[in-house]
């Protein structure tokens, strides 16, 4: 079935539904949005635990990674509050500068694009409608996608990246990129849980702890926050972060977490040390039973080979010094990283050399690229929606302002 838009968006998440509304805005005539999932935006409804977590108030370069230089995204769309103001959608931010829409719901975010982008009478959307290719022809792009093959004046692939499937991005949009001869820089995992050895006897604790990553014995990377203990490694919002500086070769990692990062180690001695001279009577695990949980405590003794059998008047200062620096300094060897299933985002995708300041593809004009499909990817909070976002208005107006462009010198033909 053979179809005629100005501008075809291959995707219907964050990126594609923010282009769509951007483009229809800066006068664009017809638009098509494409997607593979059964209806529009279902990534965004689970984001943030279904709150949205759509943006920080702390937006800045330093929370991004890949090859992409997200300087000129940044600048544009610092603050992406106005743009959901317009479209009836108003926001507040917690504590650590984490912007949630008011209502505390993702469904009204996800409402709030969707209508903006049906009010403007210029959208169509077409659902489980597969992209199979983008190809080149005279006067732009052909799309294929499910039963429908769209001819169009340019194309946006904003079809995110290879993380949770089962809501939408299937990674086939590296595929389409590759076909067109696209650089796409290798994809992995990222803010995920990481596979380490010897957490199993601590599985499901959860400690408030200094997280340090190391890789060939070179820091990349420290976070402080809460560490979830798992069965077969290390999750939790800071693991997350720690994940997403790991490169997609885990050999020679390893995880340092210092248990108690509001003391120093001559602190932490001394504590130990006073908790040693009320309890002398009881066993070692019962010494520490007022700082750790009973399950890190048991670990911690068995590390510094402290027999939790002898009564605690027998540890000597060597012992508690042992116990001290291991309680700073706790590593866990890294040997890998959760899957795409359970991660939330995909690091790597279309290396910034593809790419000109408007978001255009270097190599095929009037190609645009959005959202997880760029190799960029951020931190926890927010980070990533707010590029998606951010990347989706961007390629959206400079779509249109190529076809406007397209359009005068027809005329003037």
């Amino acid at each position: 079935m053979k179809k005629r838009f100005d501008l075809t968006i291959i995707g219907g998440g964050a990126a594609g539904l923010a282009c769509a509304v951007s483009a229809a805005e800066k006068g664009c005539k017809s638009i098509a949005v494409i997607d593979r999932m059964n209806r529009i935006g279902k990534k965004l409804l689970v984001t943030g635990n279904g709150r949205c977590n759509l943006s920080s108030r702390n937006i800045s370069e330093e929370f991004y990674h890949g090859s992409f230089n997200v300087k000129s995204v940044l600048e544009e769309y610092p603050d992406l509050r106005l743009f959901f103001e317009k479209l009836g959608l108003y926001t507040s931010a917690d504590s650590m500068g984490r912007i949630y829409p008011l209502s505390n719901t993702a469904a009204s975010v996800l409402d709030a694009l969707r209508f903006g982008a049906e009010k403007s009478g210029k959208v169509r959307f077409f659902t489980e409608a597969q992209c199979t290719s983008v190809s080149e022809n005279k006067n732009g792009f052909t799309v294929k996608a499910g039963e429908y093959e769209i001819v169009c004046g340019a194309a946006v692939l904003a079809c995110g990246g290879c993380a949770a499937t089962v809501h939408g991005s299937d990674g086939s949009g590296f595929a389409l990129a590759e076909n067109l001869g696209i650089s796409v820089a290798k994809t992995y995992p990222a803010l995920c849980s990481l596979i380490a050895d010897n957490t199993k006897s601590h599985d499901r604790v959860r400690s408030k702890s200094a997280a340090t990553l190391k890789h060939n014995g070179l820091l990349e990377k420290k976070e402080l926050g809460e560490v979830q203990f798992t069965k077969n490694g290390l999750s939790g919002i800071c693991i997350f972060n720690l994940s997403a500086a790991l490169p997609d070769n885990e050999r020679n990692a390893a995880v340092s977490l210092d248990l108690l990062p509001n003391y120093t180690l001559h602190e932490v001695y001394e504590m130990l040390l006073n908790v040693q001279l009320y309890r002398k009577r009881d066993l070692p695990e019962e010494m520490l039973n007022g700082i750790f949980n009973g399950k890190i405590a048991l670990y911690l003794l068995k590390k510094a080979n402290i027999p939790v059998s002898v009564h605690c008047a027998k540890m000597d200062y060597t012992d508690l010094k042992r116990l001290a620096a291991i309680t700073k300094n706790l590593e866990f060897k890294i040997t890998g990283r959760a899957d795409f299933s359970k991660a939330q985002v995909t690091a790597g995708g279309i290396i910034d050399a593809e790419i000109d300041k408007s978001l255009m593809s270097k190599k095929h004009k009037g190609l645009f690229f959005a959202g997880e499909i760029i190799d960029v990817w951020g931190d926890c909070g927010g980070y990533n929606l707010h590029f998606a976002f951010a990347s989706g208005l961007k390629a959206g107006k400079s779509a249109a302002k190529l076809l406007s462009e397209k359009e005068k010198t027809y005329d003037q033909n």
